[in-house]
């Protein structure tokens, strides 16, 4: 693993996560508007606003603990974590809008 690539998705990792918290503040804040939810989906939307935001700190704090301990390059895939999170959370989002 090279440090200049840590350091590097370490830093874009940390700015998606500002980005997934504000992406979960304005879907919560736009869908509540316009729809009546359920008690479960304002249960989801709400932990989405501090979960996905932490999946990106997590997954940032588990490559650079790798690069530490001397992880190999597969290492980085764990920044796809909160990529993925994004994903389902924008397709849950979709399906609850169209309800």
């Amino acid at each position: 693993m090279s440090l200049t690539w840590v350091i590097i998705g370490s830093f874009f990792q940390l700015a998606f996560s500002g980005f997934l918290f504000m992406m979960a503040v304005f879907a919560w804040g736009g869908i509540a508007n316009g729809k009546d939810l359920s008690t479960f989906s304002s249960a989801i939307l709400a932990i989405s606003l501090y979960f996905l935001p932490f999946l990106g700190l997590l997954s940032t704090g588990i490559v650079i603990y790798q690069y530490t301990h001397n992880g190999t390059a597969s290492s980085y895939w764990w920044y796809l974590m909160p990529i993925v999170a994004a994903i389902l959370y924008v397709l849950y989002i979709s399906v609850i809008w169209k309800k």
